[in-house]
């Protein structure tokens, strides 16, 4: 058959879960769980399916841990389920280190055998192994597209024991190797080229994607304003400068609104206790950090410009934080194009001062800060939007 006259098919793979569980997948986790890589997932496939004007088929596993330490579960079932009128089918397991790992590359790779046609494009979100080990025996007439958020050398940074360290290290030459099989990746920052090894394999730059959001309040500048932060609360992610800029902010009557979960919890719970102006919200869904985001003056990510994981990083939260139409003040990432730079307010140096200095300035310039946040939010909606991203990644795909 002509290739032009083939039907465009694409199956999408990925570690995600339905939309409407997160709740009862949070409930049955010890501690919290990403939820970044679900909405980023989500909102692509969202997008996919706008452009392609039909659904397409997801192959899927839920991003839990372990049982017993990290998820109440031992048997995750093989189960079809429905997102809207795409087929996903979700690859089950015994909840145990290593036998999960090889049942679910072994099942993925039986259902890749069933559904993929010659000519297909399969797109598989993240380095994730045993999605890994079911590509790389596929046949060169499937197109296969690897998104790569994060490299894998950069997976579990605050990890300190020895022999975590050495397995983690094996396994990452064991993703390089597997990658070999990618025809082209999508990747989130332009810098991730050179580890990522792309070399003369076709690639597109996406930062994330904007998912909808409802109008900015305006009046949230104006009484008992209110700097936010949700993310992961680990000290090297800038918490620390973050409270202590807040701490010394001119604006007594300002609030601090604090939530997700990290090695900085108890610090957080400890100042909030003295400080009546700091409120610790602990882990959230994301509907409840959206509903947050909707009332908060200014939003706030404190992660420094340190560290070499910050070239291939584009923190999700950036997007989030834009889509709302707030103001948003945050470090001059090295893995931040230019062309966000107009809509941001960038801390100076890598101290609390910054910090300090961007928020005292947007509180005694509100009319400049709306305005900047109403055009931070018009930028992302109409370029960074899930039917924009869908569409360039499908004419990506096509070779258009």
């Amino acid at each position: 058959m002509n290739k032009e006259n083939t039907p465009f098919r694409l199956v999408f793979m990925g570690p995600l879960y339905p939309e409407n569980e997160e709740k009862s997948i949070l409930g049955a986790s010890s501690g919290s769980i990403s939820s970044a890589p679900n909405v980023f997932q989500w909102n692509l496939i969202h997008g996919i399916e706008e452009t392609l004007s039909h659904p397409i088929e997801i192959i899927n596993c839920l991003p839990v841990g372990t049982w017993p330490r990290n998820f109440r579960r031992f048997f995750l079932k093989d189960r079809q389920w429905k997102n809207g009128e795409a087929v996903c089918h979700e690859v089950g397991c015994v909840n145990l280190p290593f036998i999960k790992q090889a049942m679910r590359a072994s099942k993925a790779k039986r259902l890749l055998k069933k559904l993929l046609r010659p000519g297909d494009h399969l797109v598989l979100y993240s380095a994730y192994m045993p999605f890994l080990k079911a590509i790389h025996t596929l046949p060169k007439d499937v197109d296969v597209t690897v998104i790569i958020t994060d490299l894998p050398e950069f997976y579990d940074l605050g990890q300190t024991s020895r022999l975590r360290k050495t397995l983690r290290n094996m396994q990452n030459r064991l993703v390089y190797r597997c990658l070999s099989r990618a025809d082209r990746f999508v990747l989130l920052t332009e810098q991730m080229k050179e580890p990522m090894q792309v070399g003369h394999r076709p690639w597109l730059l996406m930062e994330g994607i904007c998912a909808a959001h409802p109008e900015a309040n305006p009046a949230a500048l104006s009484t008992s304003p209110a700097f936010l932060y949700s993310g992961t609360l680990h000290y090297r992610f800038g918490i620390k400068n973050l409270l202590e800029a807040f701490q010394n902010l001119d604006a007594t009557d300002a609030e601090l609104w604090i939530c997700g979960a990290g090695e900085a919890e108890a610090e957080i719970k400890s100042l909030a206790e003295k400080d009546s102006r700091i409120k610790f919200f602990g882990f959230l869904t994301q509907s409840d950090v959206a509903n947050l985001r909707s009332k908060a003056a200014v939003l706030v990510n404190p992660r420094p410009n340190e560290g070499e994981y910050t070239k291939y990083s584009f923190p999700s939260k950036t997007m989030e934080y834009m889509a709302s139409g707030k103001p948003v003040i945050m470090y001059p990432l090295e893995g931040v194009p230019g062309e966000y730079a107009p809509y941001l307010y960038f801390a100076d140096g890598k101290g609390w001062e910054g910090l300090l200095a961007q928020m005292n300035h947007v509180l005694a310039h509100p009319q400049e800060a709306r305005l900047k946040g109403e055009a931070a939010r018009d930028f992302v909606t109409r370029n960074k939007c899930r039917k924009a991203q869908g569409q360039r990644l499908v004419a990506f795909l096509k070779g258009e």
